[in-house]
């Protein structure tokens, strides 16, 4: 791994990875152990600590053999609004739901997705957070796919949406406060399903079918969510020897259904 990779994550997804399997489908296992999660990003080097999770029990976990699949990473961490599980393949359906804490109701949203333009309120919220140091590089970088049931048809109306806060030094100057660096490439622009579509930023999206659609639908090479986006890059130079706090969130925007 390059010295600046220093981490890797899957968002609802965020995710990357180096494993190998002979099954076609996405390996998925749920877990709420927040230091577990957080180990998991960590490179050659890199040092966490004081992990938690703000997450329904059923939204958080890791995958691998995710090589065998159109993810795009191998293996990672998932976030998601409903069902860590709900994410393996095939894509059999339009718009899967999976059961928050065991019960199809709610999850509290998250206050900092909120403050981000065009997002109308977040339900279903699910994020880790989680402190970081490293003495062998000056750049941090995460890998990351997001995706979402809502494709396509509730584009323009529920606006799903990912963030990755960073809090610390800025080696060019000043301090990083509260600053997502998961964003659309060469914008400013946060990455949601009303800013990566087939018409949004294109070049970011992958169309996964919608649920009913050969071969999605029968064959688990192919994930479960109906859209998602390319393999993305969240990078932030960092000063050596310096903490840094890390927040990684997704949400349902509007509604609460459609993982």
């Amino acid at each position: 791994m390059a010295i600046n990779k220093i981490m890797k994550t899957f968002v609802s997804i965020l995710l990357v990875g180096l494993s190998f399997s002979v099954s076609a489908q996405l390996d998925v296992t749920s877990s709420s152990n927040a230091d577990e999660l957080a180990q998991l990003l960590a490179g050659p080097g890199v040092l966490v600590s004081n992990a938690f999770l703000t997450c329904a029990d059923s939204s958080s976990g890791y995958f691998s053999n995710g090589n065998n699949t159109n993810l795009g990473i191998t293996e990672g961490v998932v976030l998601t609004s409903g069902s860590a599980s709900g994410v393996a393949g095939p894509n059999d359906s339009g718009g899967f739901t999976g059961v928050l804490d065991a019960y199809y109701g709610s999850f509290s949203g998250d206050s900092d997705l909120d403050q981000i333009p065009g997002v109308l309120g977040t339900n279903d919220a699910c994020g880790l957070e989680f402190d970081l140091t490293t003495s062998c590089a000056d750049t941090i970088t995460f890998n990351y796919v997001f995706g979402s049931e809502e494709y396509l048809e509730f584009v323009g109306s529920f606006n799903d949406v990912f963030a990755l806060y960073v809090t610390g030094e800025n080696p060019g100057g000043g301090m990083y406060t509260n600053e997502n660096v998961a964003l659309i490439p060469g914008t400013t622009t946060t990455v949601s399903i009303n800013n990566v579509n087939d018409y949004t930023n294109p070049a970011f999206y992958v169309d996964n079918g919608d649920g009913g659609t050969p071969p999605q639908d029968t064959d688990p090479f192919y994930i479960q969510y109906d859209g998602f986006t390319v393999v993305l890059e969240a990078k932030f130079a960092i000063v050596p020897n310096t903490d840094y706090h890390l927040k990684i969130v997704v949400a349902d925007d509007l509604d609460t259904s459609l993982d």
